[in-house]
């Protein structure tokens, strides 16, 4: 018998029936084990529901549907889907798993988490700089989820205070050019400190608050306004633009749109999976939890989806993308047709709290690294996290180049490549029964399944999008 990381060569007949009771056996002591460090652990709440809710919040507000609309319909429509979905269960899901896992596991900050699970394999420490490295990913993407949501604050209350009814395209570029810097600045520094105010009490009461109170408002808006769409959009065109089969449309580029776009669906990479996994309770199926979250968050993006293309094919908006789409499309189609301030509102309303939720769980595993590494008390941890995002955000506002730095480069080839170190650390260092003390209520055919895919296709097709994104970028 051989023994290598979790890999082992016995006999065929006997191989399933002894991996089985090795990894049980392994799972069971190092659950009993770890009895007293959960119980050290604040948890407020008790359910997986929690957990899905928090992530899919989360998920929402990563801004994919402010870019989702349009590529669909420009690559293809299904054809790009099939893409975005595959990416999604080979790359994303695996991921989040050993995230939820490694947080659960450690009990601490990314850091820590991740080299309590490097100690308990025997691996060298230094793998603890994954940690790291998903938490300043966290800080730039909730640097650039700013920006967008500056703009779409105020088009919002532009919108809902009736300022644009029956207004062009034309002039509503031409009223958000004339607000001043300063006052985007003040905008940025309120939600700045209402993030940091709900993030202060640590990401237990994240949890709770994303789940429970921004989840299901982000739900019923979504619902209001869907049903406006199927009144007055164009739902023809809607099915049309995002899921008819055109697979000749879909470029090599748009392929790589397609899974990069995935990659920025779920949260993994940035740290969200480390720092929720660190206050799970203890025995969630965590595998069929982060499926049920894929499922939820492409479906709740589809919806929001067919109610922008729907509504502004129905007074023939151009379909666009980014900021584009969220300050100047959406409000122009919703307020050109009847009574469609209020649904224009809840639209803008719905990304905007999704957007909330995410910055929220985006600045704690900056904020938990300084707490639990450098011994920096909360709330002065909180204050630097939040005094760094407001000069990033502020230079991302008064400075194009470095957002489109930040948003065409630096992001898109971290991300995948922090994505492939994670699978590369969980599938090839830590041995698979320690994987299996946090996977233990799953089926043992899902449990594994899932490790090979995470071992064998997730690092390989991770560092290949990062090479080809920086190619893209460098050519």
């Amino acid at each position: 018998m051989v023994l290598s990381d979790g890999f082992f060569v016995l006999p065929m007949g006997s191989l399933y029936a002894w991996l089985m009771s090795v990894s049980d056996v392994y799972s069971r002591n190092l659950a009993q084990w770890k009895v007293e460090l959960d119980s050290n652990v604040q948890q407020p709440w008790r359910g997986r529901t929690t957990l899905i809710f928090a992530l899919l919040a989360v998920s929402l507000g990563l801004g994919n549907v402010l870019r989702l609309p349009f590529v669909i319909g420009e690559q293809g429509g299904g054809a790009f889907l099939l893409v975005y979905l595959a990416v999604l269960a080979v790359v994303v899901c695996p991921v989040l798993v050993v995230e939820l896992s490694i947080g659960s596991m450690g009990r601490s900050s990314p850091m820590g988490s991740v080299q309590w699970v490097a100690s308990l394999a025997g691996r060298d420490t230094r793998w603890r700089w994954i940690g790291a490295l998903q938490a300043l990913l966290a800080f730039l993407v909730a640097t650039l989820l700013l920006v967008p949501m500056v703009l779409g604050a105020e088009a919002t209350l532009a919108v809902y205070e009736n300022q644009w009814n029956s207004a062009s395209a034309t002039d509503i570029v031409a009223s958000l050019s004339n607000i001043q810097t300063a006052d985007h600045l003040k905008i940025l520094g309120v939600l700045i400190f209402v993030v940091t105010l709900a993030a202060l009490p640590g990401p237990q009461v994240v949890l709770l608050l994303a789940g429970w109170l921004l989840m299901p408002m982000i739900l019923l808006m979504i619902y209001a306004s869907l049903g406006f769409a199927f009144e007055v959009g164009d739902l023809s065109a809607a099915n049309e633009w995002i899921f008819k089969f055109r697979p000749e449309q879909l470029t090599q580029q748009g392929v790589v749109t397609a899974a990069l776009t995935a990659l920025s669906s779920l949260g993994a990479g940035v740290g969200v999976g480390l720092v929720f996994g660190s206050r799970s309770p203890q025995g969630l199926p965590l595998i069929r939890s982060v499926i049920a979250v894929g499922i939820l968050d492409t479906a709740a993006m589809l919806l929001l989806a067919i109610v922008i293309v729907a509504i502004t094919a129905a007074v023939d908006v151009e379909m666009t993308q980014g900021l584009a789409l969220f300050v100047v499309a959406i409000p122009y189609a919703f307020v050109n047709l009847p009574t469609g301030e209020l649904y224009g509102v809840l639209v803008m309303g719905s990304i905007l709290l999704s957007s909330l939720a995410a910055l929220i769980a985006l600045v704690e595993p900056m904020a938990s690294i300084l707490r639990r590494e450098l011994y920096v008390p909360r709330p002065i941890a909180m204050g630097l996290v939040a005094l760094g995002l407001w000069l990033s955000a502020s230079l991302a506002i008064t400075h194009q180049a470095t957002r489109l730095t930040m948003d065409s480069w630096l992001v898109p080839v971290l991300v995948p490549a922090v994505l492939g170190v994670t699978a590369l650390f969980a599938g090839w260092r830590v041995p698979r029964p320690i994987l299996r003390t946090e996977t233990f209520q799953e089926p043992f055919y899902v449990f594994y399944l899932w490790f090979f895919i995470l071992r064998w296709l997730t690092p390989a097709l991770c560092f290949t999008l990062s090479v080809l994104t920086f190619m893209r970028v460098a050519g």
